[in-house]
């Protein structure tokens, strides 16, 4: 992924709020008397609507996909964002879409095997109509954006990430698409802004929906009739949305007090647009929204100082991650009390899940965090080569080390500048060291994974002692890819009630729902991408079904 910061971000040509009055877009004409009910001012739906369309859809992350759809399917369609810029989180991922039974594998994929994974996967948050859904109709959405927009998707060499469980696949369910030979995530998301455009519709920069406008149905649910959004000047635009509205505003990885009320971890960084602060849920919730799965989000890991400052400086980027450190064989990673407790070499997504635990006994600490990168010599030595792309530490294989990194000829001198016990931290060095020796990793069984297996075949082996000074440490914590709870919805990316009926005219997708993978885990690469865009696609396709709201 690239570095960007948020001034840098990818931009589609779009229509900002603030040119409403040069672009010709007149207000909608007032309602005739008695088209609402005599309580609709006082319930804030507007007498008169400066807007309107079809489909109002809220953030252009994976819910472009469902603007696209509504707008093949000739609706007209609004696009509210609350950036400058187009494309959200999504446009600065690597791009990739988890799609099982696509039509793009030399092997064919089996339903059956996919729906088992996924099961597993779900851990039973999500639903069997949800998994059904997704294998059903998943290709046909990546088909569909290859036939709107011009993308050319192709098989990624990638491995499911829970490689072990029954129905895995590799080379298979992960699709990227490319166009003039590059693959990221701009690559679809600036092609569906630009095909939505060509249709008709509009895409509004730098306009945050701030309210959903509902009224009461007849069973005392809520029917949603459109949006209140906020131009770059803070003027408030009411915009009717005919058939539905879409919530696709990413999560809440930069809302600290949603943090502190749904995550127990204390995290100071994310990977995700400066943005996704939980505006749609707070709007989900406000006409009455189910959430779920608010505690758990897409994790991975990095080094504690700069993943701060990124975090900071509102800047979304992976180059502080640990992707290229973590397999490495030389390398461990170790907790407050210098104890393993995890397989370092394993997929990002099972190692974040691995820094939750917590003491039962006196402070009741975090036992996981803080946690440190501990490594030999070998190690910086692998990862000095500039023509690589990796940099030991950010410095190479001559430079100083930065203030965030520490180095000893010891492992007992290393656990003293770090705050460790030495004496425990040479113990759990030496039990690994001799592990290594034998080839077998008596605790954590690293290296002999089917993820791990795969990705050596490129990589070389995981498991090896460090045994050559220098010895090197930087703190290590997990931080948010993004957040994985919201809006809970149905297999028609329908909003949900805290009573489990579908609030009329609202759906969600993405990171603003709670609906995962579908479920708790990473399904492999692609694995965010892939629901928010079936589910927006699903959406409109529901969406297109009713008859505008009177």
């Amino acid at each position: 992924m690239e570095t960007l910061n948020r001034r840098q971000f990818l931009t589609a040509a779009g229509i900002s709020a603030a040119a409403l009055g040069a672009t010709g877009l007149a207000s909608c004409a007032p309602k005739e008397e008695g088209a609402l009910s005599s309580t609709g001012t006082e319930a804030g739906i507007p007498q008169t609507w400066d807007q309107e369309a079809d489909f109002v859809v809220l953030g252009s992350g994976t819910a472009l996909t469902g603007a696209l759809k509504a707008a093949a399917d000739g609706l007209s369609v609004i696009v509210l964002e609350k950036a400058k810029q187009v494309g959200g989180t999504t446009a600065l991922s690597g791009g990739q879409v988890w799609v099982p039974c696509n039509d793009y594998s030399q092997e064919k994929d089996d339903p059956a095997l996919a729906k088992t994974y996924m099961t597993k996967v779900a851990a039973g948050l999500s639903t069997e109509a949800i998994i059904d859904a997704y294998i059903d109709r998943a290709s046909e959405m990546v088909n569909f954006i290859a036939e709107q927009t011009g993308c050319e998707w192709s098989v990624s060499p990638r491995i499911d990430y829970h490689a072990q469980w029954e129905g895995a696949s590799r080379d298979m369910r992960s699709l990227s698409c490319v166009i003039d030979g590059k693959r990221s995530g701009a690559h679809f998301t600036q092609p569906e802004a630009e095909a939505i455009q060509s249709m008709g519709g509009t895409i509004l920069t730098e306009t945050p929906g701030v309210r959903l406008v509902s009224r009461p149905t007849d069973n005392g649910a809520q029917e949603v009739l459109g949006v209140i959004a906020q131009d770059a000047k803070g003027n408030e635009i009411a915009i009717k949305a005919n058939r539905g509205v879409l919530v696709g505003t990413g999560g809440f990885s930069y809302n600290e007090a949603m943090l502190n009320a749904y995550h127990h971890i204390p995290m100071r960084g994310c990977m995700c647009v400066p943005e996704s602060t939980g505006d749609g849920i707070l709007m989900g919730q406000a006409v009455g929204a189910n959430l779920a799965m608010m505690p758990w989000g897409w994790g991975q890991i990095n080094f504690k100082v700069l993943s701060e400052q990124n975090f900071e400086a509102g800047i979304c980027s992976t180059t502080v991650s640990l992707y290229a450190y973590q397999s490495k064989p030389g390398s461990i990673f170790v907790n407050r009390h210098g104890k393993r407790f995890c397989d370092e070499a394993s997929d990002y997504d099972s190692m974040w899940f691995g820094f939750q635990g917590q003491s039962t006994t006196g402070e009741m600490e975090l036992t996981n965090v803080p946690a440190w990168y501990i490594c030999d010599h070998s190690v910086r030595e692998a990862l000095a080569d500039p023509a690589k792309g990796d940099i030991f530490f950010g410095v190479g294989l001559e430079g100083d080390l930065p203030e965030w990194g520490y180095s000893a000829d010891t492992i007992e001198a290393l656990a003293e500048k770090i705050g460790i016990d030495p004496a425990a931290l040479k113990a759990q060095v030496d039990k690994y060291n001799a592990d290594a020796e034998a080839g077998v990793d008596s605790d954590f069984h690293r290296g002999e994974s089917e993820f791990e297996t795969y990705n050596m075949m490129n990589g070389g082996p995981t498991l090896g002692a460090l045994v050559k000074p220098p010895f090197y440490a930087a703190e290590i914590i997990p931080v948010y890819q993004g957040t994985k709870g919201g809006i809970q919805i149905n297999e028609h990316g329908q909003a949900l009630s805290v009573s489990g009926e579908p609030i009329a005219r609202l759906y969600a997708c993405g990171n603003a729902t709670g609906c995962g993978t579908p479920g708790k885990y990473y399904t492999g690469a692609g694995g965010t991408n892939g629901p928010g865009m079936v589910f927006a696609y699903l959406a409109a396709e529901h969406a297109s079904t009713l008859e505008n709201w009177a």
